[in-house]
């Protein structure tokens, strides 16, 4: 955990800050907006789009930010009107090269409140998870380091009334056997304190695992193994083994491919602080979440998803497949969940692509009798007018077949989007 800091400042070179923005605009229209079995209602949802992207790898500051605020106008009033907002950022501060860092992460984001219904308005809630806090390293050996890492954060959860303040502190041993090899030693300690402990338990999480790190050519591996505990302020505490292996390989310089597996104990704020140290648009092993649920509960997750991708001059390709069980500490949502997203891109020209996509997702709850099966295709058709302004078109089916006949529905929806973006760094995108 502590060890991939001190080999993050050489992956990249150097670069000064870039920064772009963008606004867009999107129609869209839906046969079934509410996404309901019976009494379909269709409407048109105006969508207003802007947002701004900077990113800065210096010998003092790495950093990165992606900010983006969305309108909803919903044009037959089937829901309310609404402005969301979305923030992924992180920044390293090197204050003494190899000696003292420190890091600051804020991530923004809406997340379902109730994990068996349908992903509306009327069933999400915004959710942010801040961290903050030094890493101060002790080379005692040439090939010897003692790390040490704090963190406090804050989570709000919105409607789900599960907010609470957290403390994070870490201590590692390692030892770089090789250029391309660390391994480590690692405690971590995790303190979670609720704003409402009548609805939420207090908890501390104890990590003690081993950490390997390679970087042979064309790939990098990462494998923990340890011993996780679990202490509860109300309840009997758990005991577990702490597993994960993450494998990333460049393939050719058009393709990659990578492949998690893990058995942890975690929660809300953990899992979406892991997915902010990759950022918008950027491909890393996928975490296995298929969606944010917000939760003020713990869970045992166990699980693996791989990934490929590629791009060459004719057609690109985006692969993504995950299976994962939860077992939650406290409240009946054990589930298990399948994914799979798979998206070929056919490069027309230099200006226009087109893109053929279907995702798959199956949800089967484990503590009452619940299957969900979800499946969203489309065509998508992206043209570039100039440098800065795009046209899209699309045309999605998105339907869900529930053991739960209420949750059954059928959403066909078509798109038309123009976009305006200053540069690469960001474009502006529809992320509901």
């Amino acid at each position: 955990m502590t060890g991939i800091l001190l080999c993050s400042g050489v992956i990249e070179p150097l670069q000064a800050g870039e920064f772009a923005y963008g606004v867009g605009y999107q129609g869209e229209h839906s046969d079934n907006i509410r996404l309901t079995s019976t009494d379909e209602r269709s409407d048109w949802i105006h969508t207003l789009l802007t947002g701004l992207a900077y990113r800065e790898n210096t010998a003092d500051l790495v950093a990165r930010v992606h900010a983006q605020a969305t309108y909803y106008d919903y044009q037959r009033n089937s829901f309310d009107n609404e402005t969301l907002f979305d923030l992924n950022s992180s920044a390293v501060w090197t204050i003494s090269p190899q000696r003292f860092l420190w890091t600051l992460e804020d991530n923004y984001q809406q997340g379902l409140i109730d994990s068996t219904g349908v992903n509306t308005p009327a069933n999400r809630t915004n959710l942010n998870v801040l961290s903050t806090g030094p890493d101060v390293y002790l080379r005692i050996a040439p090939v010897h380091t003692l790390a040490f890492g704090a963190r406090v954060g804050d989570v709000y959860t919105g409607q789900v009334n599960a907010d609470n303040k957290r403390f994070t502190g870490t201590a590692g041993w390692l030892y770089q056997s090789s250029p391309t090899t660390t391994l480590s030693l690692n405690y971590r300690v995790l303190g979670v304190k609720y704003d409402n402990t009548a609805l939420n338990n207090d908890f501390v999480t104890q990590d003690i695992f081993f950490r390997g790190q390679f970087q042979p050519s064309r790939s990098q591996y990462v494998i923990d193994l340890g011993s996780t505990r679990t202490s509860f302020d109300r309840g009997a505490d758990v005991d577990g083994t702490l597993a994960r292996l993450s494998w990333i390989r460049q393939v050719t310089q058009e393709s990659r491919f990578g492949a998690t597996a893990s058995k942890e104990f975690s929660n809300t704020g953990s899992d979406v602080l892991a997915t902010t140290a990759t950022g918008a648009g950027e491909t890393a092993a996928p975490s296995g979440l298929t969606r944010t649920v917000i939760t003020g509960d713990v869970y045992t997750s166990k699980g693996g998803a791989i990934f490929y991708t590629r791009r060459g001059g004719l057609f690109g390709t985006l692969f993504e497949a995950s299976r994962r069980k939860f077992d939650f500490a406290t409240t009946p949502q054990d589930r298990k969940e399948t994914y799979g997203r798979l998206q070929i891109d056919y490069f027309v020209s230099a200006l226009t692509t087109a893109s053929l996509f279907t995702q798959y997702t199956r949800t089967e709850y484990l503590n009452f009798f619940q299957r969900d099966t979800e499946r969203n295709s489309g065509l998508r058709l992206n043209h570039h007018l100039s440098r800065t302004v795009s046209l899209g078109l699309e045309a999605r089916h998105h339907d869900r077949n529930s053991t739960v006949s209420s949750f059954n529905f059928v959403d066909n929806r078509a798109l038309i989007t123009l976009l305006y973006s200053s540069g690469p760094l960001f474009t502006p995108l529809h992320r509901r």
